[in-house]
């Protein structure tokens, strides 16, 4: 089967004649379980604005969650390049729907020579994912996760209680967009379930709300690597107190090629706790 790009999957227009992509928010799966856009979704259509007007690779992205869109509503991406460089190109996106902003992204593209090259993380060993347990994850409507594959292979799964805790900081799961091949923008949307891991190092399901999403770029996978579209994340929790937690995570081809590094802040939410 032929795969699509991220901005194909997700239905993102060329620019119009302002300048403006747009994007449902509707009938099409962009959103998260309980309906409404999925943060991970909102960063990658930031990103792919920024590679298609600076027509470059993304080298980092970072998104600032500012409010909620619910279907149906139409998410305009408004691109602004604030320093065209040589090498590099830094911009900002500006998601929102109805004149009321729903994200903003701020990010790099480029393209440099190589002087140097060092990779400082080592890839997890990990059971191949067709041998690690489905994440079990609950939606109450049609969702990106009916598109996204999650297996865990150490650790519980935060939102659905599915796996063993592993007793510290640190989850380890594969991820696959089916169908879709692997970009920037879809490493993205999937470094988006790293925050799962906040409940296995709870012991308990809990839920939360992201402040931010924040993804660094190292190698884009070769075309037999996008072909087989699983990805390791290595996750890890470093703080949960005064109603927030921070993670960050390391993203890897199944050939161990370091595709990028990702964290977020945000609110947490533990069931049954006032």
């Amino acid at each position: 089967m032929a795969l699509i790009s991220t901005s194909e999957f997700l239905g993102i227009t060329d620019a119009d004649d302002h300048g403006v992509r747009h994007m449902e928010v509707g009938d099409r799966a962009v959103g998260g379980g309980r309906g409404s856009l999925f943060g991970g979704v909102g960063l990658a259509a930031g990103i792919i604005g920024l590679e298609d007007t600076a027509a470059q690779p993304a080298v980092w992205a970072t998104g600032q969650y500012v409010s909620t869109a619910f279907p149906p509503a139409t998410l305009d991406l408004e691109v602004t390049l604030s320093a065209v460089g040589r090498t590099v190109t830094q911009g900002r996106v500006i998601g929102s729907n109805d004149g009321s902003e729903i994200i903003s992204v701020l990010g790099a593209t480029g393209v440099r020579p190589e002087p140097a090259r060092m990779v400082g993380e080592s890839m997890p060993d990990a059971p191949p994912p067709e041998d690690c347990i489905d994440s079990e994850r609950p939606h109450e409507v049609d969702s990106i996760h009916d598109h996204i594959d999650v297996r865990m292979a150490r650790g519980m799964f935060g939102f659905s209680g599915a796996g063993e805790p592993s007793g510290d900081n640190r989850t380890v799961l594969w991820t696959r967009f089916r169908g879709v091949r692997l970009d920037a923008a879809a490493l993205a949307v999937m470094a988006d379930y790293s925050p799962s891991a906040l409940g296995n190092s709870l012991g308990r399901v809990t839920f939360l709300s992201s402040l931010d999403n924040t993804i660094r770029f190292a190698e884009m996978p070769s075309a037999d690597e996008a072909d087989d579209d699983w990805v390791l994340l290595d996750n890890r929790v470093e703080f949960v107190g005064n109603g927030f937690g921070h993670s960050s995570c390391t993203m890897w081809s199944r050939s161990g090629r370091l595709l990028a590094v990702a964290s977020q802040s945000m609110t947490v939410i533990v069931p049954d706790v006032v």
